[in-house]
């Protein structure tokens, strides 16, 4: 109420300034009405009072020149037509006139007249061309007009307004935002109507650029949009190293840096991996790129910032390096193992060759399979090709597991020591244990050694070496054994022989001096007196310093330990090996 009462004031006293004095009208010269919708004239009049005031009025309105009464105080007198669809909203004692037509139809386009009667004065038909108002009637709404700054920056607030034409301020249209914000409540402004919404908390962002920021109204179901594009400003984003797709290895190559920004990035720096500036320009040449040239970056600037991109590698085609014959660590003896091709290349290699060691081409293929492998496989290669060349592995030897086997070559040989080699060969090396006759009985390898898959062990001794010397090897896949003969060392017999004469003669000597002693003092007399004793006393010193040198019967063996006078077998100190059994241990070695 209070907006048409504004609203009447405003046109009565633009009618009272100009002819306040006579009759005269004022308001739109034509209205626009949306169909289905309603539609308000507005109106106000003045009329000749002569400082007179008056209460009683009477307000027509008519279609054309008082033809068809479309409003009348008594109801009767409008058309049916019209009936139930106009009503005065102004108050006619404050000179407001103004009509609201509802439920606006294409046929009540066209002229409409006003009437006043006043009471107790005069009645009065505004009936001159420039009085009257035209109702133009439209199917479809106007487009609302969206109102924006012609350029925002991205991450701050923005005000946007959006402007609906209508002529039906009782059934406003529902209005919605394109882009998500706080919205104001609607204002008007007066004469032909507008409603204005107010986002206050929009924000835009760099994906706002060049998009529409649209407001829609919509009028009982008839909708119509309004947009305006925006132009955003923001800092360098999804800065990128351009190149081309593949260069070969010792080309050149040039790169350009490529950045989404507004306004444009107007500078450039381009850094290595380790972060060393490079260059300052839109683009940057490498000269005779590898397979090794480090990753770059570059930097975009414009007036509201600065990005950068990720470490650029550049994509270079080369043939194929480090190519392996590739395989699993191990595989027994007789199975079957597949052999893959790898190699590092761009292009990825795209054919493959198998070759043995002689040079004899086996497959072609990026696998290889191989039947019923032995330890005697041979070693394979293979090469690799691709657009830009082709290399080769080296030879790959398999890794065979097979049980012991000992070599015939193992034998037993005798000189000032006995010493017995067994030669297995085996993969995973084995363990060698050696039984004399009694198997019961197990004894240690003097030394061993490793020549690939071949083992030597050897085993060294004096005396009591026995006969028969049985060699035990086993590894993870089994076991095999041999035994050997010891041939008699006739050196050390000899010796021991020898030496043996030499101590009983010896121990004979020691018992005939004694015997002979003893006799020749029980013949001798007793002498009393001091020349005797002497003799006496000086023979029996002469008896016992002869003792001391030659030594008793018991004392001839007091060296040697008790029935092993002959056994240097099994004694836990390890012979010393002569340089002729490591000769002879050298000669089977190198079997």
């Amino acid at each position: 109420m209070v907006f048409w009462s504004c609203l009447s004031l405003f046109l009565w006293l633009r009618v009272s300034s100009a002819n306040a004095n006579g009759w005269s009208i004022a308001g739109n010269k034509s209205v626009v009405g949306l169909s289905g919708s309603c539609v308000l004239i507005p109106c106000t009049f003045s009329y000749p009072a002569k400082g007179k005031t008056y209460t009683e009025f009477t307000g027509i309105w008519y279609k054309g020149n008082e033809e068809s009464t479309v409003f009348h105080t008594d109801n009767s007198k409008i058309i049916n037509s019209f009936k139930g669809r106009t009503s005065l909203i102004g108050d006619l004692r404050k000179n407001d006139c103004s009509l609201n037509i509802s439920s606006l139809r294409s046929s009540d386009a066209g002229s409409f007249m006003f009437r006043i009667e006043i009471k107790d004065l005069d009645k009065y038909s505004y009936k001159k061309k420039e009085d009257m108002v035209s109702i133009k009637v439209n199917e479809t709404p106007e487009n609302p007009t969206v109102s924006v700054e012609e350029e925002v920056t991205s991450g701050q607030l923005v005000t946007a307004t959006c402007a609906v034409s209508h002529s039906c301020p009782s059934d406003l249209p529902r209005v919605t935002w394109s882009h998500g914000g706080k919205q104001s409540s609607p204002s008007q402004n007066l004469g032909q109507w507008k409603l204005t919404y107010y986002s206050l908390t929009f924000t835009p962002s760099r994906e706002d650029h060049n998009k529409h920021l649209s407001c829609s109204a919509d009028f009982n179901g008839k909708k119509v949009t309004g947009y305006k594009t925006l132009k955003v400003k923001y800092p360098p984003y999804n800065v990128s190293v351009v190149t081309k797709p593949s260069v070969k290895e010792n080309d050149s190559v040039e790169l350009s840096c490529s950045s989404d920004s507004n306004p444009p990035a107007n500078s450039y720096q381009w850094f290595s991996l380790n972060g060393t500036m490079l260059a300052k320009s839109h683009t940057y040449k490498l000269e005779r790129v590898s397979r090794h040239t480090e990753a770059i970056s570059c930097t975009a600037f414009n007036t509201e910032g600065k990005n950068s991109s990720g470490p650029q590698k550049i994509k270079v085609q080369y043939p194929p390096y480090n190519v392996s014959v590739v395989t699993k660590p191990s595989v027994k003896e007789n199975d079957s193992v597949e052999l893959s091709c790898s190699s590092d290349s761009n292009p990825p290699a795209n054919s493959y060759q198998w070759f043995s060691l002689n040079g004899t081409m086996l497959a072609k293929s990026p696998t290889y399979k191989l039947e019923r492998v032995s330890r005697h496989t041979e070693a394979i290669s293979c090469t690799a090709f691709n657009t830009e060349g082709k290399n080769s592995s080296g030879p790959r030897k398999l890794n065979i597991l097979y049980p012991p086997e000992i070599k015939s070559e193992s034998s037993c040989m005798s000189k000032i020591l006995t010493v017995c080699v067994c030669i297995v060969d085996s993969n995973p090396p084995s363990e060698v244990k050696w039984f004399g006759p009694d198997s019961s009985k197990a004894f240690s390898s003097t030394s061993f050694k490793q020549n690939e898959s071949l083992t030597i062990f050897t085993l060294q001794g004096w005396l009591g070496f026995p006969e028969t010397i049985l060699c035990f090897a086993n590894n993870s896949l089994g076991s095999s054994s041999i035994t050997l003969e010891a041939p008699r060392n006739l050196i050390i017999i000899c010796i021991a022989v020898a030496s043996a004469v030499v101590v009983v003669l010896a121990c004979i000597l020691v018992y005939a001096v004694r015997r002979r002693c003893g006799k020749r003092s029980a013949h001798l007399p007793l002498m009393k007196n001091e020349q005797n004793e002497m003799k006496t006393t000086q023979n029996k010193s002469d008896l016992e310093n002869s003792k001391e040198e030659k030594g008793s019967d018991v004392d001839i063996y007091t060296n040697c330990p008790k029935d092993r006078v002959y056994d240097n077998w099994g004694h836990d100190a390890r012979p010393v090996s002569s340089d002729r059994a490591l000769e002879d241990e050298a000669v089977y070695a190198n079997t």
